[in-house]
C-alpha cells in the first residue's frame, strides 16, 4: 500500500510540473506574440528616417569629394575662417572618417531593423517542404566556416543517419542552428574551446532533435529566464543586439517545435531543439506478461515515467492470448515461466496467427540457460532479457526496437 501511494504521489508530482511547464510555455508564446506585433510597428517606424539617411550619405560623400578643391583654394584667401566651428585642416583631415563613421551606424541601424523585422515576420514560416535537419545542419557549418576559423573552436558533428524527415523550411532551420551556433563560439573565451553537435530521434514523441553543447562561460544568471526576449544580451560591448536567439525561437515555434537550454557558470550551454517529424506517431502500445504483480508495476512506471507508452498488463499466458485475440500491441514483454500457459506457448500462438506475424516480442525470465530459450529464438524471438536487467538499459533498448519497426 506505501508503495502504491508513493507512486500516486510521484506521478502527480509529475503531472503538476507538467502542467506547470504548458502555463509557462503559453504565456512565453503569448508575450512573444505581443512582442512581435510591437517590434513590427516599430521596425516600420525607424525604417522610413533610416532610408533617407542612407540614401544621402552616399551623396553627401560625393559632395564633400567635389568640394574639397573648392576648400583647399578657399584656405589660400582666408585660411582663418572656419565651417561649423571647424578649421580647414580638420575638414580635410577628418570628414571623410566622420561621414564613414555615420555610413557605419546606419549601417548597423539597419541590421538591428532586419532583425526586427525577420523577428516579427517568422511566426508564419512559407514554403515549407519534406527535409532533412541534417542538411540544414551541414548547411549552417558551411555558412559558419568563416566565423569557426576565426575563433580556433573545434566543431565535432555526431549526426544519426536516416533520420525521419520533417515539414520545415530548410533556410529557417539553417538559422536556427547557425543563431545558436554562433552564440556558442561567443561563449567561449578560452583556447580549448569545443562545440558538440547532434541529430536524433525520440521514439516517445515521434521528435527530431538538434542538440548544440559548448564548453563555454555559461548563461549569466542575470538574463538565463530572458535569453529569448528581443535585446536581452549580455554582450552590448561586442556589438551584440540581443535578438538572435529571438528569431531562433519564433523559428521553432513557426515549426511547431519546442527549443529548451541547460546552462552552467563556466562549464558551457547546452541548447535542444525539437521537431515533429512526418511520421506522427501515435503513443506505442505495449502489453506487459508477468506472474508477478511487483515486477509488472516496476516495468510498467519505469515505461510510462518519462515516455507516452500505452501500457496494458496480463498475469499469465491464457490471459495474454485472450487479450491479443483483439489488442494488437506494438510491443510485447514476455516472461517465459509462467503457471497454467508458460511464455513459450504464447510464443507459439503468435507464430501461428497470421495477423500477429509483425509484433516485436521481449522476453524476459530469470533462468538465462534454460533449454526453453533456445525454442524461444529458433521461433524467431531473439530479444531476450535475464532478469535482473538495469531498467535504464531495458527502456532504451525499447525505444530502439520500437524505431526498428517504424
Amino acid at each position: 500500500m506505501r508503495q502504491q501511494i508513493e507512486q500516486l504521489e510521484a506521478r502527480q508530482r509529475r503531472d503538476n510540473q507538467a502542467l506547470e511547464e504548458s502555463q509557462q510555455q503559453l504565456q512565453q508564446a503569448q508575450k512573444m506574440e505581443t512582442l512581435g506585433t510591437l517590434v513590427a510597428g516599430v521596425a516600420h517606424e525607424i525604417n522610413n528616417p533610416l532610408n533617407l539617411i542612407m540614401y544621402n550619405i552616399p551623396l553627401l560623400k560625393k559632395i564633400w569629394l567635389d568640394f574639397l578643391p573648392v576648400l583647399i583654394e578657399r584656405k589660400e584667401i582666408e585660411p582663418e575662417q572656419k565651417f561649423g566651428g571647424f578649421a580647414y585642416d580638420f575638414l580635410e583631415d577628418n570628414l571623410v572618417q566622420l561621414v564613414a563613421d555615420m555610413e557605419l551606424a546606419a549601417h548597423r541601424v539597419a541590421k538591428t531593423v532586419s532583425d526586427l523585422k525577420n523577428f516579427s515576420k517568422q511566426s508564419n514560416v512559407a514554403e515549407k517542404a519534406p527535409m532533412q535537419i541534417n542538411s540544414a545542419v551541414n548547411n549552417a557549418m558551411r555558412l559558419a566556416k568563416t566565423t569557426l576559423r576565426k575563433s580556433s573552436v573545434q566543431v565535432n558533428l555526431s549526426l544519426e543517419d536516416d533520420l525521419p524527415r520533417i515539414e520545415g523550411n530548410l533556410q529557417s532551420i539553417e538559422q536556427i542552428i547557425l543563431n545558436i551556433l554562433i552564440n556558442a563560439v561567443q561563449a567561449i573565451d578560452h583556447k580549448r574551446g569545443e562545440i558538440e553537435i547532434s541529430t536524433g530521434f525520440q521514439v516517445k514523441d515521434g521528435r527530431v532533435f538538434i542538440n548544440i553543447k559548448d564548453n563555454g562561460k555559461g548563461i549569466s544568471s542575470a538574463i538565463a529566464d530572458k535569453i529569448f526576449f528581443p535585446f536581452v544580451t549580455d554582450k552590448q560591448n561586442e556589438g551584440g543586439t540581443g535578438l538572435g536567439l529571438s528569431v531562433t525561437y519564433t523559428l521553432v515555434k513557426a515549426h511547431q517545435g519546442e527549443v529548451i537550454f541547460d546552462t552552467r557558470a563556466g562549464c558551457g550551454t547546452s541548447f535542444t531543439v525539437y521537431l515533429p517529424t512526418l511520421l506522427k506517431r501515435e503513443a506505442a502500445r505495449i502489453l506487459v506478461v508477468d506472474d508477478d504483480i511487483s515486477i509488472r508495476k516496476l516495468l510498467i512506471e519505469a515505461l510510462t515515467f518519462h515516455h507516452q507508452y500505452l501500457v496494458e498488463e496480463a498475469s499469465n499466458g491464457i490471459e495474454a492470448s485472450i487479450k491479443l485475440g483483439t489488442y494488437r500491441p506494438d510491443l510485447l514483454i514476455l516472461d517465459i515461466f509462467m503457471p497454467e500457459m508458460d511464455g513459450l506457448e504464447v510464443c507459439r500462438s503468435i507464430r501461428s496467427e497470421p495477423k500477429l506475424s509483425d509484433m516485436k516480442v521481449i522476453v524476459t525470465t530469470g533462468y538465462p540457460d534454460h533449454p526453453k530459450l533456445d525454442e524461444v529464438a529458433e521461433l524467431g524471438f531473439n530479444h531476450i532479457f535475464s532478469k535482473p536487467f538495469d531498467l535504464l538499459d531495458f527502456v532504451k533498448d525499447i525505444e530502439t526496437i520500437l524505431t526498428a519497426s517504424l
